[in-house]
């Protein structure tokens, strides 16, 4: 799912059996917007604008501009989490090459510009909305390191990892996988030739060389 501008609906009374779908588009056009512009400048009107429909709709459904943002992330996760559960094969994958698919497919996402530019914003607006960015963790990356840690807990212990270590060790796998690619496209000193599947392939590696290593000392 990326972030760009849907098509602007029509304003009007939603046709019965519209209502997914129209609550769907309401917050893909506020995603959209809240990347583009950030949280501070993002109003409701400008929402109910770009999605053509009235402020009071947005009201109805959203007590407010933090819940608004708040469901959009969560409809971008939710979308997110079912494409890594349906990789084909997944449960019959080695572990090795489960977390290189499971990899691949989430660093083609995070290194979008729509998604750099949103976690961009993300962090310049963490001082002044704290618990707004707390929530957004829980919403957002804290589910998708839950499904790599389901993921470690299925499929771990044949690599020497113990079940009590699978929250952290996938928390540390997401943090190898993102951090270096996505803070040198923040600053915009991503190489032009950069390889995703090596990069991929080499975290995997030193993931599960570091498990092997604690299971061996």
């Amino acid at each position: 799912m990326t972030a760009e501008t849907p098509n602007k609906p029509k304003v009007g009374r939603p046709k019965a059996g519209t209502e997914t779908e129209r609550n769907d588009s309401l917050l893909d056009h506020a995603l959209a917007l809240f990347m583009r512009e950030g949280y501070a400048n993002t109003s409701i009107a400008k929402v109910a604008a770009a999605a053509g429909v009235s402020t009071r709709t947005i009201y109805e459904r959203y007590k407010n501009k933090a819940e608004l943002m708040l469901a959009s992330v969560e409809r971008l996760v939710e979308s997110d989490i079912s494409q890594l559960q349906s990789i084909e094969n997944l449960a019959q994958m080695s572990c090795r090459d489960g977390l290189i698919a499971l990899g691949e497919n989430m660093l083609a996402k995070v290194m979008q510009p729509d998604m750099i530019s949103f976690y961009r914003m993300g962090v310049a607006e963490a001082l002044h909305f704290p618990k707004l960015s707390e929530r957004m963790e829980t919403t957002g990356p804290k589910r998708i390191q839950n499904v790599i840690a389901d993921y470690l807990r299925r499929h771990g212990a044949a690599n020497g990892l113990p079940a009590h270590d699978v929250e952290r060790a996938a928390a540390l796998f997401l943090e190898m996988l993102f951090a270096e690619p996505r803070n040198k496209a923040l600053f915009g000193c991503l190489e032009a030739n950069w390889d995703a599947r090596a990069h991929v392939l080499f975290v995997v590696q030193v993931f599960l060389d570091g498990v092997t290593a604690r299971r061996l000392s």
